[in-house]
């Protein structure tokens, strides 16, 4: 019997997998054993770096697919569910897609269990982001803290006071948030300010520490460790990274 097929038959039916996430297309859906090498995945994996087939994953690993900086962040979020058994939730993620466009993505890992207890693989979703609809922007005041976000990135935003700006409780404000975004309004601040971070690190020179404090970030050491946790890379070498691949 096919490793990949024995592994599914201890974790899930292959049809159950195929079938349901075939219906999510802005769902990238795979199994991984404790070698770290895929089991099963859908179209959507599939498409996001360039198969026709999801069954050309099938015994491969990350690194395999994706660039060096991914795949290392990849193998770290792996590692980690697999040896402590705790999940990863709602990670947000800056991924350059396969056209050089940057996609907004937000992660969860969960670990396999067979039936003594013990953790087999891993389970990854990852949601595309994607943009808002302009309807939903204009829901109930939303557009005007968005604004207010994008404007003041050097701000200290807190999402309590956020949301007094709106006439919110904070608890209302991010049931908005993520009615629009997929995301809390701490998470949208956090997007916000990497997002702004990365045009910067690609378009000008400017210091890395300058452009941390431009973002929000008085402490150079806690923004690089966000930017990388995000990206994938620290900021310089993002920055090294992105020229390269422009030249």
């Amino acid at each position: 019997m096919p490793a990949h097929i024995a592994f599914l038959d201890r974790v899930a039916s292959p049809r159950f997998c195929e079938r349901l996430f075939a219906h999510l297309p802005d769902v990238v859906f795979c199994l991984k054993d404790r070698d770290r090498r895929y089991q099963a995945a859908n179209m959507a994996f599939a498409a996001r770096i360039g198969l026709d087939d999801p069954k050309k994953l099938l015994g491969k690993r990350a690194e395999d697919f994706f660039p060096a900086h991914l795949a290392e962040a990849y193998r770290d979020q792996d590692i980690s569910v697999l040896e402590t058994g705790r999940e990863l939730s709602d990670r947000l993620e800056l991924v350059t897609n396969r056209d050089r466009s940057l996609g907004w993505y937000l992660a969860t890992k969960v670990p396999l269990h067979d039936a003594a207890g013990n953790v087999i693989g891993v389970a990854s979703i990852s949601r595309d982001l994607g943009a808002p609809r302009e309807e939903d922007v204009e829901f109930s005041g939303v557009q005007r803290i968005v604004a207010h976000i994008q404007n003041h990135l050097d701000d200290d935003l807190k999402p309590n006071d956020l949301a007094a700006t709106a006439g919110l409780s904070p608890s209302q404000l991010d049931r908005r948030m993520r009615r629009v975004f997929q995301l809390t309004t701490s998470q949208f601040i956090r997007k916000s300010r990497i997002e702004h971070a990365a045009q910067l690190l690609t378009t000008t020179r400017r210091p890395v520490a300058e452009i941390a404090l431009e973002c929000g970030y008085g402490d150079q050491t806690a923004f690089t460790r966000q930017f990388r946790a995000t990206v994938g890379l620290p900021p310089a070498a993002y920055r090294e990274h992105a020229r390269r691949h422009h030249e």
